[in-house]
């Protein structure tokens, strides 16, 4: 599903012309929609810009709405065909504050989401997280429904791809759910068809049929909207979800019946996105209907597709597929070879130093099938395929539990050094504005300065001293005999002069962390236990805790990925 903005924009252009006859021709300008169809053949032309100037500008002067958002959205198909990431991103967000101005939610959140959906298919998972969190956050201060639901819908997206299928599903639920109350029929059919695929992947088959039933009647409720006969790419995926949950239950006459259903839908229009997956399908089912050659030929050629496009993930699951019809056919040498580009491609996608452990399991798979055929009977044959096939699935899994380790890992790095940034960011800010605030307060007269803030400014100088700030017990009393004050004085000079009102205890502890942070930045030579020591804390595990709470990570942490940016 992650083509799922592309599908939106064809089935947009593609609505367009089969309400041509409803509304004086392709939605009241067949001009418009002449000019749009010539735009998006000339993507990678200079031509382009000329058409969709020109399209924008007619769309705004007869007040179509539906042609000004195909031409201003056109500028995000080209940068995506032309994989220029900046200029995608950047025209996106453009979009999105264009359409908050105009308090356009149904543009607005489909923009913003197929922002998100562009950066998790270049690989981009943190920042398509962040990106829907925004999305959400603003559609819940608005409280746009229809936001919300996008929101829930493409989170799915990210944690389907992350491999946290249980997280998906819930928020592919609560998509699905919003979707109905909101009255969008053609979301909550896409978040159906992702929880079947998920619900198949357990095993839930009954479950999955279930809520296929549920779908056909979105769908209806779309193309009345819509004032259209059918939608051929919603109905094509419908009977192609179905059909994947009907073999996998090996209930070939069932399977029969909507394979030829998906197809009929596929030859009224062959949607581009889904013809990969269609083919994928129609492999599944001629071997479960056991025309193994065909099965092998149709995934023969979409593993050559997929390594002509160098996606070495769906190479992987064509050629394991690929040798589990051959493996069934008896032809065992090929079988074993077809595993080797299994285990090379999965490799690739995924984790390469996982690439020698998988490549010896492989080839000794091959090795033992080629010595089980010269040595014993064909009795004897069968239980050692059958012992190499559990051999490799546990490789499988073994890999499979590498993989997200590593992944995590990762993930986890790259999530620690972004965090490193926007700390120094944020401190590199905060000191800007404390130096800022010092000058304007030194230009200004002292009798003029609020007593809170008179005291404030002699508390800071108190605590700049390392005799003070190495004293680990600092409270309000301690404070405010040094400063010859009272202590109720100091907690008011405190709440009043920190941004986030923080009591004396909270201050005295920020300074000891930042303190610590200045020192880890500059002092390598200096451990971490003498660091929590200098800046006055009773002890390493408080140290820890304290830093941890202010900045979201350990001091240990901190130097690690702090000292590997340098």
């Amino acid at each position: 599903m992650r083509s799922c903005m592309t599908l939106f924009l064809v089935m947009l252009l593609f609505v367009g012309s089969l309400r041509a006859q409803k509304q004086d021709g392709y939605f009241g300008d067949s001009t418009l929609y002449a000019l749009s169809m010539q735009m998006f053949d000339s993507l990678r032309t200079p031509a382009f810009f000329d058409m969709q100037r020109r399209g924008l500008e007619r769309a705004v002067a007869t007040g179509s709405k539906h042609f000004d958002y195909v031409f201003r959205s056109a500028m995000l198909s080209r940068y995506e065909m032309t994989g220029d990431k900046p200029g995608f991103l950047r025209a996106a967000d453009e979009l999105i504050a264009y359409y908050q101005a105009q308090a356009d939610d149904s543009l607005l959140y489909s923009t913003w989401a197929r922002r998100a959906d562009r950066l998790l298919v270049w690989g981009d998972y943190v920042d398509a997280v962040l990106s829907l969190r925004g999305m959400a956050d603003y559609a819940r201060r608005h409280r746009h429904l229809f936001g919300q639901v996008n929101a829930d819908f493409y989170f799915g997206q990210c944690y389907l791809s992350n491999g946290q299928d249980s997280v998906a599903a819930r928020h592919y639920r609560q998509a699905l759910d919003g979707a109905i109350r909101y009255g969008s029929p053609g979301l909550a059919a896409r978040s159906g068809f992702n929880l079947i695929n998920i619900l198949q992947d357990w095993g839930r088959f009954d479950d999955a049929l279930a809520l296929s039933d549920s779908l056909p009647a979105y769908i209806r409720q779309w193309e009345v909207m819509k004032g259209i006969a059918v939608n051929p790419v919603l109905r094509v995926q419908n009977a192609m979800y179905r059909l994947k949950v009907l073999i996998s239950r090996a209930d070939l006459p069932a399977a029969t019946a909507w394979r030829d259903t998906m197809l009929l839908y596929n030859k009224m229009y062959a949607d581009p996105s889904q013809q990969e997956e269609l083919q994928y399908t129609l492999a599944r089912y001629e071997y479960l209907a056991g025309n193994n050659a065909e099965a092998g030929r149709i995934l023969r050629l979409l593993a050559d597709y997929s390594r002509s496009r160098g996606n070495q993930a769906r190479m992987a699951r064509y050629y394991r597929s690929l040798a589990d019809v051959l493996r069934a056919e008896g032809r065992y040498a090929e079988a074993a070879d077809c595993y080797r580009l299994y285990a090379e491609a999965a490799d690739s996608a995924q984790v390469a130093t996982s690439n020698a452990q998988l490549n010896r399991l492989s080839r000794l798979y091959r090795l033992d099938e080629l010595e089980q055929e010269k040595r014993v009977a064909l009795a004897e044959q069968s239980r050692a395929r059958t012992l190499a096939g559990s051999a490799l699935i546990v490789a499988v899994l073994l890999l499979a539990l590498c993989v997200l380790l590593v992944v995590h890992h990762r993930r986890l790095q790259q999530k620690n050094r972004e965090l490193v940034a926007r700390i120094r960011s944020q401190e590199e800010a905060e000191q800007r504005a404390e130096e800022a605030a010092r000058r304007a307060e030194a230009e200004q007269p002292a009798d003029e300065l609020s007593r809170e803030m008179q005291l404030f400014r002699r508390l800071q100088a108190l605590l700049a001293d390392e005799e003070v700030l190495r004293r680990p017990r600092l409270g309000r009393d301690e404070l405010a005999d040094l400063l010859g004050t009272n202590r109720t004085y100091v907690a008011d000079a405190v709440a009043a002069c920190t941004e986030q009102h923080w009591s004396v205890s909270q201050y005295v502890a920020a300074v000891r962390v930042r303190r610590a942070r200045y020192l880890i930045d500059n002092h390598p030579e200096l451990s971490l236990g003498e660091i929590g020591h200098v800046c006055g804390f009773q002890s390493q595990s408080s140290f820890i805790r304290c830093y941890r709470d202010h900045y979201g990570i350990t001091p240990g942490e901190y130097r690690k990925f702090s000292s590997s940016r340098q």
